[in-house]
């Protein structure tokens, strides 16, 4: 099997709902961090094989292939395909390990793993509607919507509601902490938009976190769910705009291009979990990709499990042993958004980051995923 190398990692600012990227066409959004990788590398757009975008919700503006639609927005040669992909939440980072294959199986030598998710102007559940399956109920007539499932998944591993805003006020401190430090800069492209006035403007950091936050504002919070449960709009993601896009090459790409990678796709998996509670994939994921790679948990240096609700990476951190101080360092979908199709390719860009700043070896993405399903992809700094 080749290897996989990851060149470079760009994305836009998570951008608060009906803020500053209302303005901005999801299409548009995503030619920012395409573009921004070929400037960064210094390589043409027609040595790209294909382009891989995931998004969650294709439909309106996001509808009629948004990946296609972004890479001839970006001015590119016509000649360069896309596509989108749609695996819910895991949609950005299933585009990546997608591309990985690619360049594994010696099908690709260079293509992108990217993902949008414009939430201001294509509303979540904007494409459901009809009749509900027949055959779907009749098999699982249990289902329930994601925010009852992480209500079960609380209830199942004894998750307080203290335990959640007590992560929730953790992911707002160190995204805080990360946006000081200016640790976000490396990977970040600016996106211009026009004001309320009119005014042409750009946005270069993550509006979305609440530093005020405190443990007394979240305890305040009324559930969302359920009355007697845990979830609240502080505990759970927020909800944003944005954009992400990986290069991700072949060492004949490499070689050929004279580009440096900055890291190595070790393993990547997707699984099937119970679609009842939905949201314990990660757990398994990381066994498989762990196991896949060779390693344990004692040998990755940075985790980023999304924090799609705050049961989610408490859940994980629990049942796998992982250290906590190693976990989403930098703030996670709590404090800085989950732009749904995007998240999954903007962690990886995070980690890598995570990992060259701290000077760790391997770090591990995973993600739940809607009607049960789970992902997870280790890297290698290089």
């Amino acid at each position: 099997m080749n290897q996989a190398f990851i060149i470079d990692a760009v994305r836009t600012p998570r951008a608060r709902r009906k803020g500053k990227f209302t303005s901005v066409h999801p299409v548009d959004l995503l030619t920012y961090p395409l573009n921004a990788l070929m400037e960064r590398t210094k390589l043409s757009a027609a040595s790209v094989e294909d382009v891989l975008v995931g998004c969650v919700t294709q439909t309106l503006e996001q509808g009629w292939c948004v990946g296609r639609a972004a890479v001839l927005a970006s001015g590119w040669p016509f000649t360069v395909p896309a596509t989108t992909i749609n695996r819910l939440c895991g949609s950005g980072q299933q585009a990546i390990n997608f591309a990985a294959s690619g360049v594994q199986s010696g099908h690709y030598d260079m293509a992108i793993g990217a993902g949008v998710e414009h939430m201001t102007r294509v509303p979540m559940f904007s494409d459901s509607g009809g009749q509900e399956s027949p055959l779907l109920t009749l098999h699982h007539p249990d289902l329930v919507q994601q925010g009852l499932a992480a209500e079960i998944l609380a209830e199942q591993f004894k998750i307080s509601r203290k335990d959640a805003d007590d992560f929730s006020l953790r992911s707002q401190r160190l995204a805080a902490t990360a946006l000081t430090e200016g640790r976000f800069k490396k990977s970040m492209v600016s996106v211009p938009y026009t004001d309320e006035a009119g005014q042409t403007l750009s946005l270069a950091v993550d509006d979305n976190p609440r530093p005020e936050t405190t443990l007394e504002a979240l305890g305040g919070l009324k559930t969302v769910f359920k009355p007697d449960g845990i979830i609240t709009a502080g505990n759970a993601s927020a909800i944003v705009d944005g954009a992400a896009a990986v290069l991700i090459a072949s060492e004949n790409a490499i070689k050929k291009f004279q580009v440096e990678p900055r890291a190595r796709i070790v393993s990547h998996v997707a699984i099937g979990s119970p679609p009842r509670v939905m949201l314990t994939g990660p757990v398994e994921a990381t066994r498989q990709a762990l196991r896949k790679a060779g390693l344990q948990i004692k040998d990755i240096n940075v985790w980023e499990i999304n924090e799609a609700f705050a049961p989610v990476p408490i859940m994980t951190i629990r049942e796998l042993g992982i250290p906590e101080e190693l976990v989403n360092v930098n703030g996670g979908g709590i404090s800085l958004g989950h732009p749904l199709g995007a998240t999954g390719a903007m962690l990886v860009g995070m980690a890598l980051d995570e990992l060259e700043r701290s000077k760790g070896r391997y770090a591990l993405v995973t993600m739940c995923i809607g009607l049960g399903m789970g992902i997870a992809t280790i890297i290698e700094r290089v």
